[in-house]
């Protein structure tokens, strides 16, 4: 399921950002050009963080943004922003890969996460995925880490 949610669509590779808000506006992009997402989405993640901190960044050098599906998800979507310069989303809390959910309901995206946690589970697939200079060779490493274990 990962795989039909991320693709060269939704995948960017990016420089560096201002600071971690504008890593989730430019991470959500490709999902609010389609429609997936409404741009209070994006304001409600951005909310969500400052309220509780950096709880979205779940392994290192990895923040997964995301908020309620009544906060303006318009279908299951997943986007991926790998920044070459990381962000800070906390003072320890270095992010170079943005991978923001938008969940329709509390079941429909949890194949996606069980995919996603293959593929974050290794420091050395994260750092593989942060080095690839193209959406194409993200899209192969996600490829290969994530079907790993079926195979």
């Amino acid at each position: 399921m990962l795989t039909e949610l991320l693709n060269i669509d939704t995948i960017q590779i990016v420089n560096k950002v201002a600071n971690w808000q504008d890593a989730i506006y430019v991470a959500s992009s490709p999902l609010l050009r389609q429609n997936k997402i409404e741009k209070r989405y994006i304001q409600a993640m951005i909310q969500s963080i400052e309220q509780h901190g950096p709880y979205v960044v779940l392994t290192p050098k990895v923040a997964i943004p995301h908020a309620r599906p009544s906060d303006g998800v318009n279908e299951l979507s997943m986007s991926l922003l790998n920044l070459q310069n990381p962000v800070l989303f906390g003072a320890d809390k270095p992010v170079s890969l943005i991978i923001v959910l938008a969940a329709t309901d509390h079941t429909t995206h949890l194949q996606a996460l069980v995919d996603l946690t293959q593929v974050l589970q290794e420091p050395s697939q994260i750092d593989n995925i942060i080095e690839c200079q193209r959406p194409e060779c993200i899209m192969e490493k996600i490829k290969k880490y994530a079907t790993k274990e079926q195979l």
